[in-house]
């Protein structure tokens, strides 16, 4: 049977009342809604997890001075953002935990610089003058293979459960 998440609904919550005190543009720009989703995932490992149980009350924290963070002085937002980013450290390294899209982005890039190496030097041993065409060309199908394959890695982590 699934976990109630009873803690990170009262985070949410503790979000929620809080939500007309930030700006429009802060809650985008500090990933406010990435902060219930960390509530979530340090709920279910929680019971696993040492850590997670000890962040627990940093996310309460975080939570209930949300506003009070965000609209603070600028090194009260640096904190709220370092504070965040600590426990998502933990998560994509202790848990496996990767963003939306993430292989997607990666595969395309790898994908896209070895079709460009690849096809380049190509051209460069028969013939440079078609460079041009075979950079093109590694371009295209080093971008194309890159995302199927990243897409297949995504697919596969948001069935197992590991999407942030």
């Amino acid at each position: 049977m699934d976990k109630l998440k009873v803690w990170s609904k009262s985070i949410k919550i503790n979000i929620e009342n809080q939500k007309e005190e930030i700006f429009k543009r802060d809650y985008k720009f500090f990933k406010i809604d990435r902060l219930e989703r960390i509530a979530e995932r340090i709920d279910i490992f929680s019971d696993e997890c040492e850590i997670c149980e000890e962040f627990k009350k940093e996310v309460e924290d975080l939570s209930v001075n949300t506003a009070k963070l965000i609209n603070g002085t600028p090194k009260e937002r640096s904190s709220f953002e370092k504070r965040n980013e600590k426990i998502v450290k933990h998560l994509k390294n202790k848990h496996d935990l990767v963003h939306k899209d993430w292989y997607t982005s990666v595969y395309s890039l790898a994908g896209f610089a070895t079709g460009i190496i690849v096809f380049g030097l190509i051209a460069l041993l028969f013939d440079i003058r078609y460079l041009i065409f075979s950079l093109l060309f590694g371009f295209t199908l080093g971008i194309i293979t890159g995302r199927i394959i990243g897409r297949k890695k995504d697919k596969q982590k948001e069935k197992d459960g590991l999407i942030m």
